[in-house]
């Protein structure tokens, strides 16, 4: 799409919304109506979920304690360590006991990752200055768990690091020049939901709730190109290489779990508007796309790989908001398929577990794209084959379809999503990581995939 397109598109969005900003009391209004009351009480550590029968632990400590976004990478090699971000630094946590315990202190150091191969930590010291944090120089370290020796890595000029690829050797990382935030990023918006609060005006001038305000900054941010750049940095050496230059907005830019070689990233903007989900190698080259559209509003993103990397999946909906998949690629064959998820079972992001055909949903607001009514829940997807499958006369070429069924897991009712949960299964596959605001502070959870006890009916 030309500039001048993207302008006009901009321009005719804004006719009927206005991007004018509002106070963060009225945006925290207009989403606490949907909201239900926060239970009265301390924040409970371990407890039974009385409507799903399944276990449930606070692991965090601290208040405002957050996991990591979904699909990076927080656990050691051995599976017995996990690592969170806390108000006061990082953070480690036995799988086995729950025990939490300090690796790092100071509000300034920012979890990137978990290393696949050593028992190293990742993390960003963001330089002091007037500049957006994106803008700013940014130094990066490594931190043994065991041994708490840490390592400057690499330091970069601006923007950030967002992966490291399988056998520890390249850094990867995104930066844009020039570019605006989709909203100014004011602390305490940061501490509540790891993100701005976006807000926005419709053409009535009233508030618009929290993903329409959204949508007008993702719309601005798309329109205003600026040049962009997906980079590696050779560990070893500190050799930083451009492998793809844009005016595009770059995103999500991942490594696989288990190709060294393998990147995947996104076109970030309206996702009715863009050809979102890339593939690229490390050196630059076999630059390709994941999906075509078919249908006009037909959109997809929030991409992941399955753990053995075989497997490239994500949200794909045909047409937005009205039918609802987990699609999956697999990378070494072009085999697709695409598993149905009911509307109350779609999730801000979906994750699956190391067999490979478990997966598991983090639900959603009324006001999220689905629009469920009923979809405020962590839940555990299953597929099954469609009625009527003939499965001897499939042919690979074409698109396999399943139909998911799901098993609630946690009562989300008194969650805010402005948080997003960000799930994500244990090594083990026991239980679940997610977080939630669902009683006041933000915490990190997990729940146990096996029930404990049959739920209460009604």
């Amino acid at each position: 799409m030309t500039t001048g397109t993207r302008r006009t598109a901009l321009k005719g969005f804004l006719a009927g919304a206005s991007a004018i900003g509002m106070s963060m009391s009225q945006a925290s209004a207009q989403t606490a109506e949907t909201t239900a009351p926060k239970p009265a009480g301390p924040v409970p550590k371990d407890w039974i979920d009385p409507k799903t029968g399944h276990r449930i632990i606070r692991i965090s400590d601290e208040p405002g304690a957050l996991g990591m976004y979904f699909y990076r990478h927080v656990y050691t090699p051995q599976g017995d360590i996990m690592v969170i971000k806390s108000p006061t630094g990082i953070q480690t946590v036995d799988l086995k006991t729950w025990k939490v315990t300090p690796l790092i202190t100071g509000a300034g150091n920012d979890l990137l990752f978990a290393a696949r191969k050593s028992r190293d930590i990742y993390y960003a010291v963001t330089d002091t200055g007037e500049a957006l944090p994106a803008d700013r120089p940014k130094t990066i370290f490594a931190i043994n768990i065991d041994t708490k020796k840490k390592r400057q890595i690499a330091r970069i000029p601006a923007g950030q690091i967002s992966a490291m690829n399988a056998d520890d050797t390249v850094l990867l990382g995104t930066v844009a020049y020039g570019a605006k935030p989709l909203q100014p990023k004011d602390k305490d918006s940061l501490e509540k939901f790891g993100q701005a609060e976006y807000a926005a005006l419709g053409p009535d001038g009233k508030p618009l709730n929290f993903a329409k305000a959204k949508g007008v900054r993702m719309l601005e941010r798309w329109a205003s190109r600026v040049p962009a750049e997906l980079f590696t940095i050779d560990i070893k050496t500190g050799a930083r290489k451009v492998i793809y230059s844009t005016e595009e907005w770059i995103g999500h830019a991942q490594f696989s779990p288990t190709d060294p070689s393998l990147i995947r990233f996104c076109m970030e903007g309206p996702w009715h508007r863009v050809d979102r989900i890339k593939l690229i190698n490390a050196d630059g080259t076999n630059l390709r796309s994941v999906h075509t559209r078919t249908m006009n509003m037909e959109i997809w993103g929030h991409e992941f790989f399955s753990q053995d990397g075989k497997w490239l999946w994500f949200d794909l909906q045909t047409p937005r908001g009205q039918v609802f998949w987990v699609a999956g690629l697999e990378l070494a064959t072009g085999k697709r398929v695409w598993k149905r998820v009911e509307q109350n079972d779609w999730g801000v992001h979906f994750n699956v577990a190391h067999d490979g055909v478990t997966f598991a949903s983090d639900g959603g607001d009324l006001d999220m794209v689905a629009h469920a009514p009923d979809g405020k829940w962590i839940s555990l997807l299953k597929a099954d084959t469609i009625v009527d499958a003939d499965l001897p006369s499939y042919d690979d070429d074409l698109i396999t379809i399943e139909k998911f069924t799901s098993t609630r897991l946690v009562d989300m009712s008194a969650h805010d999503y402005r948080l997003e949960p960000n799930l994500r299964f244990t090594p083990d596959d026991k239980w679940i990581v997610f977080c939630s605001n669902m009683h006041g502070d933000n915490h990190v959870y997990a729940v146990e995939v096996k029930p404990t006890r049959a739920p209460v009916k009604g």
